[in-house]
């Protein structure tokens, strides 16, 4: 498994799969570590490529640093393999998240190529009910990992992973 934080570039190679890790940051416990973490259990990532936009150090101080993280999480979310969204419990509702969400639902449902979406609320998310709502409505079914936690989301994002390695090799 290979891990790229924000602002590196990355693309991955031929047979690679890659994930990116939407989800709150500002306000919230760092739920992407223990994901990372979790996927690092799981035999046979070789091939996955994590992609996570939260940083050790953000430079707040820099002016061009917002735009910077913006472009590098557009960019990324827009060429990751499997979409994972995760919702944090706490005191952020995670407004930018909501809208990252709609993006890629619409992208899931509008392309022809194939594309993972997994989404996790945690219990005590104040907005949970309006995500699953709109999952429901999107998809037609419950695809939201409710009372979810790092393993249970680092669980779906394996599954998704593998998934897309028999698709490749069926296709090759």
């Amino acid at each position: 498994m290979k891990v790229v934080t924000a602002p590196n570039q990355y693309e991955p190679k031929h047979g690679e799969i890659s994930v990116f890790l939407a989800g709150g940051i500002t306000n919230c416990w760092d739920w992407q570590k223990a994901v990372i973490e979790e996927l690092a259990k799981f035999d046979g990532t070789d091939q996955l490529v994590v992609y996570n936009p939260r940083r050790d150090n953000f430079p707040i101080g820099d002016p061009n640093a917002a735009q910077e993280q913006i472009e590098w999480e557009f960019k990324y979310l827009h060429k990751a393999d499997i979409f994972s969204m995760y919702f944090t419990a706490g005191d952020s509702d995670q407004p930018i998240c909501m809208y990252e969400l709609g993006v890629h639902t619409t992208r899931s449902l509008k392309t022809d190529t194939p594309f993972c979406v997994v989404v996790s609320v945690e219990d005590g998310y104040r907005r949970a009910q309006d995500v699953n709502i709109q999952m429901q409505l999107a998809f037609k079914c419950d695809i939201v990992n409710v009372h979810a936690n790092a393993k249970s989301h680092a669980f779906l994002i394996y599954k998704d992973y593998l998934m897309q390695r028999e698709m490749q090799y069926f296709l090759n």
